[in-house]
């Protein structure tokens, strides 16, 4: 098993996984939309993706998104999605995606990468807390929905 950063040429089997993802979060299958959405993401250099791979087959992927902290002068980056096909899970590979992202974002210098999970996804909130995140008991998320 290897994580490594996916580039322009792993779009194809990698938007197969993220159709595989959307649908698992309730979408639609579209796999134009999902080629589509990670070409442009690729072409405008507006996020970072590691993938899993296994015996050749990509098994789950990570993808962040850069932000920035006004207060701190600084970025952190954004752990928007993380996703392991079901036959690959328990076997360390989100383990192992997130560390490689974790490790990535230290290399960077960036001061924080920041996620949201569902309230009931329990399962991934202790591997989460495992792995060093905070819950933030502080701040209310809010969302405007345009459409």
């Amino acid at each position: 098993m290897i994580v490594r950063r996916a580039t322009l040429e792993d779009l194809h089997p990698l938007a197969v996984l993220f159709d595989e993802y959307r649908q698992f979060y309730g979408a639609s299958s579209n796999l134009n939309l999902s080629y589509q959405f990670l070409k442009q993401r690729f072409e405008n250099q507006e996020s970072v993706i590691f993938i899993h791979i296994k015996d050749n087959v990509f098994t789950g992927f990570v993808l962040l998104y850069l932000g920035f902290s006004s207060v701190a002068c600084s970025t952190y980056y954004i752990l928007d999605d993380v996703y392991v096909t079901p036959i690959y899970r328990r076997q360390g590979s989100a383990k192992q995606l997130i560390d490689t992202a974790i490790l990535f974002a230290r290399h960077e210098n960036a001061l924080r990468i920041s996620l949201e999970t569902q309230k009931t996804n329990y399962q991934s909130h202790k591997l989460y807390e495992h792995m060093g995140f905070v819950k933030d008991n502080e701040f209310q998320t809010y969302h405007c929905f345009l459409r």
